[in-house]
């Protein structure tokens, strides 16, 4: 169905049909653990070196794992 063929009977419908496929997904096991410490990885420039680190200097804290489909989420 197009979206201008949509109406507002429809809309039930089509909420059910996208939580059945969201519930589908499964939700990753968290690999950190709360008040431990970690680094964070870094983006390197186009034209970096590669002999350069992949992690930040700093170190983090995990504050709060947040359990989002597909993934955790982390709050430093």
């Amino acid at each position: 169905m197009g979206p201008s063929g949509v109406t507002e009977a429809d809309v039930p419908a089509i909420w059910r049909r996208m939580e059945t496929k969201r519930k589908r997904v499964r939700v990753a096991k968290s690999k950190f653990r709360v008040w431990q410490y970690v680094r964070i990885s870094k983006e390197k420039m186009s034209f970096a070196k590669a002999a350069e680190h992949n992690f930040s200097t700093e170190i983090f804290r995990i504050v709060k794992a947040i359990h989002i489909r597909p993934r955790v989420v982390y709050k430093l």
